[in-house]
């Protein structure tokens, strides 16, 4: 009887979609935001149409916005509720004018015809103009983007509008990756840009445990406390979690921002950690005539030399506004060693005026006592302390006419790693995983193993320094060192004949190896 029992859910299924529309309906009326099971936007009598679902639908409504402003007829059908799959409200939103249809799944199905939406979607039109509903059925066809998250930006959105409008477009094919296997991909334009010009975009470059991303959450519930403005963020981490990189990316305007994506041309770019700019991206996504906030462990007159030669053509080529302060030193004087947030966080409010000097340090300071009061106040004075001390330890730095730098940033890994690591792992360290090509993956989904050595990032500001009368030989140090970098030896009393005298050693303590020594270096 399993199949009849089965049957029995039918009625409550076909109920399904009127009563969530009742439910968005009453959503409306408590909260004023309305939403339907599929809603259209775009031009009502558009050529071209893409059908999808979840936040790229914003995206998707957003450059449809914009190309229609240009003169195209494009639109976007957005599919609110996915089980049961709302047949007629789809049949409905399509407007009549439409030629090509593109599907947009963000899953694939290997092996199968088609991606579950665009099946859905297939059945759905054609089932219409077989019972005469649609007096003309348009072309359809499918496509994957953003699988685990990659970036799904208005550029690739276009890209997805100029495919349609060739005279056979593409279908099973595949956006915002370079598919050199297969030949699916679809070439984009990634300058294209549709942000609003009063929204400023800011990125900041920082390490985990560092307080870059506390602070700047602190920042966008300063800024968004303003009714008048709008905010956003979002973070990106890698898996190293303590130390490892954080990428902020935040948007603030007078205007609603609708941009679930992460930010390609910042007006303020910040790099907490002076040996990032040479790992990762940093200035390639500042906006010519923007600002770089450099956190320089250096005099102000030695950060210009201290940069590589290709950050110093970019810089010049970009004509970027330089600044620096040695944050760590100034988090170091207020007894907040390693602690760079609250420095870095005001040099930001004081370089990019988006709010007046005073006021901004007043609010940083309220969000210190908000945030650190549990911990006490000598935390609290302590980081307020940072703050006051910050801007004096700001400078300008002159960019000159043109790049004078001879030094190379260094690789990311050594030459003579596998290649793999050399081609894939080291990409991906740089921050230029996305930009790998499909025949760079291996096609059984193996990884080498022991590739943890070439990912050391020498991001330590410090040098350990060892204490021989301290020191109890236990090794434990240099087992647990993160950085790999502690070395323990020891060898006959002899081999120190030649030694300098700063060389450090002391009598071993093992048993039954008299007359030797035991170092500990870095």
């Amino acid at each position: 009887v399993y199949f009849q029992a089965r049957e029995t859910v039918n009625p409550f299924y076909a109920r399904t979609p009127g009563i969530v529309q009742e439910c968005m309906d009453l959503l409306a009326e408590q909260v004023g935001r309305a939403y339907h099971l599929v809603e259209y936007a775009g031009d009502p009598e558009a050529e071209r149409v893409v059908v999808v679902m979840g936040s790229g639908g914003e995206t998707v409504e957003e450059t449809v916005n914009h190309l229609n402003a240009s003169g195209e007829k494009v639109g976007v059908i957005r599919v609110r509720l996915y089980r049961p799959f709302p047949v007629a409200e789809l049949v409905a939103a399509l407007p009549r004018t439409a030629k090509v249809v593109g599907v947009l799944d963000r899953t694939k199905e290997p092996g199968s015809n088609g991606e579950p939406l665009y099946l859905d979607a297939v059945a759905a039109l054609s089932g219409a103009f077989a019972d005469g509903t649609l007096e003309s059925m348009p072309r359809i066809v499918g496509g994957r983007y953003g699988l685990s998250s990659k970036e799904f930006t208005p550029a690739m959105v276009a890209g997805v509008y100029a495919a349609l409008a060739q005279e056979r477009p593409p279908t099973g094919f595949t956006i915002g990756i370079h598919d050199d296997v297969g030949g699916t991909s679809l070439d984009y334009d990634p300058e294209f840009d549709i942000e609003d010009d009063q929204t400023l975009r800011a990125v900041f470059f920082g390490l985990g445990s560092d307080g870059t991303v506390g602070a700047n959450k602190n920042t966008i519930k300063i800024l968004g406390e303003d009714p008048n403005r709008f905010a956003q963020a979002y973070f990106v981490y890698d898996s190293k979690k303590s130390g490892g990189s954080t990428i902020s990316h935040l948007r603030f305007g007078p205007h609603p921002i609708k941009a679930p994506y992460l930010v390609n041309t910042a007006g303020f770019v910040g790099c907490h950690h002076f040996g990032l700019i040479d790992k990762l991206d940093v200035l390639g996504l500042a906006r010519p005539g923007g600002v770089l906030l450099l956190d320089a462990p250096m005099a102000a007159g030695e950060v210009w030399d201290a940069l590589s030669r290709q950050a110093q053509e970019q810089i010049v080529a970009k004509d970027l506004q330089v600044y620096a302060i040695d944050a760590g030193t100034v988090a170091r004087n207020a007894g907040l060693p390693g602690r760079t947030n609250t420095v870095l966080q005001t040099c930001f409010f004081a370089i990019s005026g988006v709010l007046p000097r005073d006021e901004a340090i007043e609010e940083i300071k309220k969000s210190i006592r908000k945030s650190y009061g549990r911990r006490g106040q000598e935390v609290v004075r302590r980081n307020e302390a940072a703050v006051d001390a910050a801007l004096e330890h700001l400078h300008r730095i002159e960019v000159p006419d043109e790049a004078s730098s001879q030094r190379n940033p260094r690789p990311i890994v050594a030459d003579d790693a596998p290649e793999f690591v050399k081609s894939v792992t080291a990409a991906m360290m740089g921050g230029r995983g996305d930009a790998l090509p499909v025949s760079a993956m291996p096609v059984d989904g193996t990884y080498p193993s022991g590739t943890t050595k070439y990912e050391k990032r020498r991001i330590s500001d410090l040098v350990a320094e060892w204490d021989p009368k301290g020191c109890i030989q236990c090794g434990n140090c240099a087992f647990v060192c993160p950085h790999s970098v502690i070395r323990s030896k020891f060898y006959p009393a002899v081999a120190l004949d030649a030694a300098p005298e700063s060389f450090e050693s002391a009598p071993l303590n093992a048993a039954g190896l008299p007359e030797s020594r035991y170092t500990l270096q870095v």
